[in-house]
């Protein structure tokens, strides 16, 4: 078995982790990514608007600090939404100081493409992600494609990695002094979803599998104004083009002022009452909602430069600007993961997470544009503290080999079903609306399908194996969402529960938090402290 060595191993080529490598390398490691497919490609980041929030163009850092803990219902953590606020003007700059073509609105530091799309599909993130690996390239950033991360064991010597390629038809062993995880969210889980399609919870279940102490997993962020017209692709019309149209539902009511939402753009700064609302009508209606474009002028909606690089797709494709068009939420970010400290550090020795692999910036809920902003400004800091402790390590030398998955016998299903199975199970039962009833037999179906995932003793084909181990990293994931979701019993943010409908601080104003200890889960809640940030211990447990 091929051994690959690296002072720094970053786990996943998006925003996060390309921040992550170049800051290392920066910092003076030899650094290695490593990622299912090529450098960028099937990330969030290439999938993204191009927006990144913070205090920029004449919005100050108080005004987005409020405009984030308003989102965040309570739960965000301040001083990470400090340091946003403080640092991400730098981080903006490095990208400009690498070529990203960039423009300018209050609030929103934006990439635009180089040319204009045409009647082409817009894909903005492309630019950000061709930027930043250009850049990483240049210093010497090692990219080793083509592997599935199967489990990290990380420790005060160093980590080591176990990988499958299905290309080498092989397993890998990648040992370092530190490894940052910034493998994404686990948006793909749900049946509904704009995410990549490989983008299963690897995260989740890579750092829950190696000791780390997860939070906040519950919080599952639907974007809600995504065309949903039979036979179409999915597509998300941005907040400010959402806010130009009507959202209506057969009857003709005006959505937004059935269900008072008054705050603007409500896509950006109310996306979890937003999807809400637009899942109950759509229930109601039989998914007849619409978005009604037909008033709005070319010169209006090209306003904002990057609904104007949609205009002429939206005619060719949809008829946009003739006729309503269906729309729906889709799951899209996942507002928890690994806790954190300041400098990405979980809490296990030697690995780190940022982006959507760690939870604690965004709280309840996450605002528009945040995502790409915590990409930038923790994966950065992450770097930092990474290198600083690998470079007094023997890459991974000593440390305990990471070891592979069990097989519990031979499969009895395909790989495929099971997965489009899990992905319908996630939406019914662990989707924009929960309740009790429906997450216990919800995680019934799961563990079932992760015992399933399991059976891979005798399979000789290495890409229906690579399946097998997603499936496995993707069961486990669903399985602590729906169990992290059953657990608050109560709705904030994003976590929307029929049977408990109203919020309750005086139960729940706190984070929930699981563990690996000795192959069970340890969960517990830790309350916030009365006008402080700092967390306390429940005496009892979720």
């Amino acid at each position: 078995m091929e051994t690959i060595e690296a002072d720094v191993w970053v786990i996943g080529s998006g925003a996060a982790g390309l921040m992550a490598a170049i800051t290392a390398r920066q910092e003076g490691a030899d650094v290695a990514v490593v990622g299912k497919s090529g450098p960028g490609k099937g990330t969030s980041t290439t999938f993204a608007v191009g927006a990144f929030a913070g205090p920029w163009g004449g919005l100050s850092e108080d005004e987005y600090k409020d405009r984030v803990l308003t989102a965040g219902r309570g739960l965000n953590d301040l001083d990470m939404v400090s340091i946003a606020a403080a640092e991400a003007p730098a981080r903006f700059q490095d990208l400009m100081d690498w070529g990203l073509n960039t423009k300018t609105a209050k609030g929103v530091f934006m990439a635009l493409p180089k040319e204009d799309p045409g009647d082409r599909i817009p894909v903005w993130g492309r630019e950000i992600v061709l930027c930043m690996v250009a850049k990483a390239k240049e210093i010497g950033v090692r990219f080793v494609d083509n592997l599935v991360v199967r489990s990290i064991s990380a420790g005060a010597d160093g980590v080591s990695m176990a990988a499958y390629g299905a290309k080498r038809k092989d397993w890998v062993e990648l040992r370092g002094g530190a490894t940052i995880l910034a493998a994404g969210g686990a948006g793909a889980l749900f049946m509904n979803h704009d995410n990549p399609k490989r983008m299963g919870g690897d995260s989740h279940t890579l750092a829950y599998e190696a000791g780390c102490v997860m939070q906040d997993l519950e919080f599952v962020q639907f974007y809600p104004v995504a065309i949903a017209e039979p036979g179409k692709p999915i597509f998300l019309i941005e907040p400010e083009g959402a806010d130009l149209g009507h959202l209506v539902n057969a009857d003709g009511e005006d959505i937004l002022d059935k269900y008072e939402i008054t705050v603007r753009p409500a896509a950006t700064h109310a996306r979890d009452a937003l999807s809400q609302a637009l899942f109950e009508e759509i229930e109601k209606y039989d998914g007849k909602v619409y978005i009604d474009l037909t008033h709005v002028t070319k010169e209006t909606w090209s306003k904002n430069p990057i609904s104007a690089t949609k205009w002429a797709y939206l005619d060719a494709k949809f008829n946009a600007w003739g006729q309503p068009m269906r729309v729906a939420p889709v799951a899209h970010f996942s507002g928890g993961g690994a806790r954190t400290d300041l400098h990405g550090a979980t809490s296990v020795a030697g690995l780190y997470a940022a982006g959507e692999a760690a939870g604690g910036m965004h709280g309840a809920n996450r605002m528009g544009g945040n995502a790409l902003t915590e990409c930038l400004v923790f994966g950065h800091r992450a770097a930092i503290s990474a290198t600083a402790f690998a470079m007094n390590r023997a890459k991974g030398e000593t440390a305990a080999a990471a070891p592979r998955p069990l097989e519990t016998g031979e499969p009895t299903a395909d790989p495929d079903t099971l997965r489009t199975e899990l992905s319908h199970i996630m939406w019914q039962y662990g989707g924009i609306r929960r309740d009790a009833q429906g997450l216990t037999l919800g995680l019934e179906k799961v563990r079932a399908i992760g015992t399933e995932a399991a059976r891979t003793r005798g399979i000789n084909e290495p890409r229906r194996l690579q399946k097998f181990l997603e499936l496995q990293m993707a069961a486990r994931a669903a399985e602590l969402i729906l169990e992290s979701a059953s657990r608050r019993k109560e709705s904030r943010g994003t976590h929307a529960r029929a049977d408990f409908p109203a919020s309750d601080d005086d139960q729940w104003n706190g984070h929930i938090r699981v563990e690996r200890r000795q192959d069970n889960a340890e969960w517990w809640f830790d309350a916030l402290v009365e006008d402080d940030n700092t967390l306390q211990a429940s005496t009892s447990s979720p």
